[in-house]
């Protein structure tokens, strides 16, 4: 038996000691090319330029590094202003959405002083919600214009992760940005799939922290990710707690009608002794 917070490679679902060490070095290249994108967007010649195709080649290096798998199913929209609406499992949701669609985001403001993360947050054009009371006002004053210009948008609107087998109850309000700008509410579904041994090792929940997340991923042989996206939803005539139930409600059929397999724990207590 292992002592505790020993960490073992190529067992069962891991990787090998070698390649998980190659993984490391390839992530910490990544970020060091992602530094780079985020100079030359911040350069007068290069300001010009639409963030989204930038943020969407770094994500899919990043699944491609983790071995993720992506199992797109439905139409994806291409073209025109819409509110992407997506279950919330895990901060690599983001790097999901952007391998799949043109898409800027929502996120929490305090991601924007985190160092690293927050930066790639920035060049990626995301938007910012500030929480407690009168909140939302500013955020919704963005959205619209950028939504009526024919911009995309990903809302997590759960306001928090889940173990991704079920949906939490969504947050109605940001739904304001689509009633107001009379653009389509996109439903998308996000279920991970188990690793080697059966757990479901994804989500990032509870106490979880971003570095044992990481290394979590970086050991793992590789992991599904199917990306459902459902019929787009009309807003007129709908209240917005009406559009939230129903996006949800496209959701969690989604997720019932899914091609992968779920788990009943969420991680292995052996890989968070790592």
């Amino acid at each position: 038996m292992l002592p505790a917070g020993y960490m073992s490679f190529g067992q069962g679902p891991e990787v090998g000691l070698l390649r998980f060490l190659l993984r490391s070095t390839a992530l910490l290249v990544l970020i060091v090319y992602g530094m780079l994108m985020i100079a030359l967007l911040r350069l007068d010649f290069w300001r010009r330029l639409k963030p989204e195709p930038m943020a969407s080649h770094w994500s899919r290096l990043l699944l491609g590094l983790l071995n993720m798998r992506l199992r797109v199913r439905g139409a994806v929209p291409m073209e025109g202003g819409r509110m992407i609406v997506a279950n919330h499992v895990s901060w690599i949701d983001i790097q999901v959405m952007c391998a799949v669609a043109s898409t800027r985001f929502v996120s929490k403001s305090e991601v924007q002083h985190w160092p690293v993360a927050g930066w790639l947050a920035d060049a990626a054009g995301t938007f910012y919600i500030r929480r407690g009371k009168g909140g939302a006002r500013p955020l919704l004053n963005e959205l619209l214009p950028f939504l009526q210009a024919g911009g995309a948008v990903t809302i997590f609107p759960e306001g928090t992760t889940s173990d991704g087998r079920d949906v939490l109850p969504f947050h109605p309000r940001l739904f304001c940005a689509a009633i107001d700008s009379r653009r389509p509410v996109q439903p998308v579904a996000l279920r991970y799939g188990l690793d080697r041994a059966g757990h479901n090792i994804a989500p990032f929940i509870g106490d979880d922290d971003l570095v044992s997340h990481l290394l979590r991923l970086l050991r793992c042989r590789g992991l599904d990710v199917e990306v459902s996206f459902g019929r787009p939803l009309q807003p007129e005539g709908a209240t917005r707690e009406e559009l939230a139930e129903a996006a949800r409600s496209s959701i969690r059929e989604a997720l019932a009608h899914s091609m992968l397999e779920t788990a009943t724990d969420t991680v292995a207590p052996e890989l968070l002794t790592a």
